[in-house]
C-alpha cells in the first residue's frame, strides 16, 4: 500500500490536483481514497491528507529499475562498501532514491550489511529543515521516521539564517544555497565524502527551459552533470593540515523520469511527501514544470533530452580539453595558491611565472579574489 502525504493550506485544490496526477499517471492504482491524518495536538494548523492507492507488487519492474540504478552508482565508480549520503526532502524523488540505495547497498554480491542497532552501513540521510514554515521541524520528524524504517540512519539539520530569512524573490535561490552548505557541513563532520542528490530527468528538463529563457550557452543547457565537485567555503571545516578535498556529488536518477520516481515509491510500499510550494505559480519554475506537464508526450520529451544530451556532449568536450590545458599549465599549492604557467595557455607571447590567488573552483570556471 503506497501512500502519498500532501502538505498544504489549501487542501482541496492541491489534493484534487495531486488526486487526478495520480490517477490518472498510475494505472496500476486499483482504488484511491484521502484521509485526514491525525497528528499530535504540537502540530501547526496546516492540514494534512494522505493519498493512499492500491498497488499490486511487480517485482520485475523494480528489479529493473534497480539494476539500472547500480549501473549508473558504478558508472560513479561508487561500490556498496563506500560512505555515502543522501540528501532527503521526503518527496517521491528522494524517497525513490533511498529505496534503490538501501536495495543497491544490502542486496548482490558486493553487499553490506548493518549495524548492531539496526541500519545499513556506510549510508546517512540528511534532512535539511529549512525553518521557513512552522510545520517544517514536524515535517522533518516525519520524513527521518519513514527514512529510518528503510534502515537508513537519518540526521536533522536544522539552517541558521544569520543574516534574516530569506526575501520572497530570492527565497527558492537563497533556500538551495543553504541547504548544499548544510549538506557540506554534514558530510565534512561524519567524513563522508560522496552525496547523492535525486534530481531526475525531468528536474534536467525544467531546467533547460527556464535556462533557454534567460539566453544561456550550450554549457549551461547542459544542464545539471551527473558527477561534481563541491568545495567548502569555510576553512574552519578542516583542521591544520588536512585538505579540502570535497564532496562528489552524484545525481544517479538523471536519467529517470518523474514518474517512475512514484512506481518505485509505489512498488516498494513506500510513503511520500508533497511540498505545497511546488504548486504555487510564483515561481519561474513551477510554471514551466505545468507547461511541461501539458506537453508531456514521448516524442516532446524525447527531443527535448536528445538536445539536453547534446548540450552534454559539448560540455564535456569542452571540460576535457580545460583539464587538460589545466594539467599542463597549473601547478596547485597548499592554502590555495597555484602557479600558473602562461607561455603554455599562450605560446605566442613569452610570460614570467607569477602566483594566482584561487579561491574555488567550480564549474562556472575559476573564481578569482
Amino acid at each position: 500500500m503506497a501512500r502519498g502525504l500532501i502538505l498544504t493550506t489549501q487542501a482541496r485544490a492541491t489534493t484534487s490536483s495531486f488526486t487526478t496526477r495520480i490517477s490518472l499517471s498510475k494505472p496500476k492504482c486499483k482504488k484511491l481514497l484521502l484521509y485526514r491524518l491525525h497528528l499530535p495536538s504540537r502540530v501547526s494548523s496546516t492540514r494534512f491528507f494522505c493519498c493512499k492507492c492500491s498497488v499490486s507488487q511487480d517485482p520485475i519492474v523494480i528489479t529493473e529499475y534497480k539494476q539500472s540504478f547500480s549501473q549508473r552508482m558504478a558508472m560513479a565508480g561508487l561500490k556498496p562498501h563506500h560512505r555515502i549520503a543522501i540528501g532527503v526532502s521526503g518527496g517521491p524523488d528522494s524517497m525513490a532514491l533511498c529505496v534503490l540505495t538501501a536495495g543497491w547497498k544490502t542486496d548482490g554480491a558486493n553487499a553490506v550489511g548493518k549495524s548492531d542497532d539496526g541500519f545499513i552501513n556506510g549510508v546517512l540521510g540528511i534532512i535539511v529543515d529549512h525553518g521557513l514554515r512552522e510545520e517544517s521541524n514536524e515535517e522533518a520528524q516525519i520524513v527521518s521516521s519513514r527514512v529510518t524504517e528503510m534502515g537508513i540512519r537519518c540526521e536533522i539539520a536544522k539552517c541558521s539564517w544569520l543574516n534574516g530569512r530569506p526575501k520572497q524573490g530570492h527565497l527558492l535561490e537563497e533556500a538551495r544555497e543553504m541547504r548544499y552548505e548544510v549538506f557540506q557541513n554534514v558530510c565534512t563532520k561524519h567524513q563522508i565524502e560522496v552525496l547523492l542528490i535525486a534530481h531526475h530527468a525531468d528536474d534536467q528538463a525544467e531546467l533547460f527551459i527556464l535556462r533557454l529563457s534567460r539566453n544561456s550557452g550550450v554549457l549551461g543547457l547542459a544542464g545539471m552533470a551527473f558527477t561534481s565537485q563541491m568545495f567548502s567555503k569555510s576553512t574552519h571545516l578542516y583542521g591544520e593540515g588536512s585538505k579540502n578535498k570535497g564532496i562528489l556529488i552524484v545525481r544517479p536518477l538523471l536519467d529517470f523520469s518523474k514518474e517512475v520516481m512514484y512506481k518505485v515509491c509505489q512498488e516498494s510500499g513506500q510513503d511520500w511527501v508533497e511540498d505545497p510550494t511546488n504548486q504555487s505559480t510564483v515561481y519561474a519554475r513551477n510554471r514551466i514544470r505545468m507547461s511541461l506537464g501539458n506537453l508531456s508526450s514521448y516524442t516532446f520529451q524525447s527531443e527535448v533530452q536528445g538536445v539536453i544530451s547534446a548540450c552534454r556532449r559539448t560540455r564535456a568536450y569542452v571540460d576535457q580539453i580545460c583539464n587538460n590545458l589545466i594539467n599542463q599549465a597549473v601547478t596547485i599549492i597548499d592554502h590555495g595558491y597555484a602557479i600558473i604557467d602562461l607561455e603554455i595557455l599562450n605560446p605566442s607571447q613569452s610570460y614570467r611565472y607569477m602566483p594566482v590567488k584561487v579561491c574555488c573552483i567550480d564549474l562556472a570556471g575559476i573564481n578569482q579574489y
